[in-house]
């Protein structure tokens, strides 16, 4: 049973992630102008399987929504703010990334018990715990005025 909630609350934290855009808040008027932020996350030199969240923690004090973004399959992201692929704010981040390792196993509705979880990723390819740490992720970046194009080359981190 607590396997499931696991998967759950990974399921809930990415679903949270991908929708931070909408969820983040600012009042009224305070439409910071963002800046479109791509690229892709690696692990170990191969693209990130699985597919994850990403969002950016501002470091600074700006005022504003925090981005976030869904990681494809094959490691691609495009980050939003105010829409899903509109960019970032500028200014200097913590990046949180999740991965995406089983999937949820399937419902049928009845009260037959849900099926077994299928697993996307095996353990030896899937990043460490640390980078979904909003507070000790290792990663950093900084977004400038343009387009940015950032890309996270993840390792095992000890």
């Amino acid at each position: 049973m607590a396997f499931h909630c696991k998967k759950f609350r990974a399921a809930l934290l990415l679903a949270l992630l991908s929708c931070s855009p909408v969820l983040t808040g600012c009042g009224p008027g305070d439409n910071v102008k963002v800046y479109p932020v791509s690229g892709t996350i690696t692990f170990l030199g191969k693209p990130m399987e699985g597919g994850g969240g990403i969002s950016f923690i501002p470091l600074e004090g700006q005022s504003g929504k925090a981005a976030g973004g869904t990681i494809d399959a094959s490691g691609n992201y495009v980050m939003g703010t105010y829409s899903s692929r509109d960019g970032s704010m500028p200014g200097e981040f913590r990046v949180v990334i999740t991965q995406i390792t089983d999937s949820e196993p399937e419902n049928t509705g009845d009260d037959n018990p849900p099926g077994e979880s299928e697993q996307l990723v095996p353990p030896d390819r899937r990043i460490p715990l640390l980078y979904s740490d909003s507070r000790r992720s290792p990663l950093t970046t900084r977004v400038e005025e343009g387009k940015n194009k950032l890309d996270f080359e993840l390792t095992r981190v000890k």
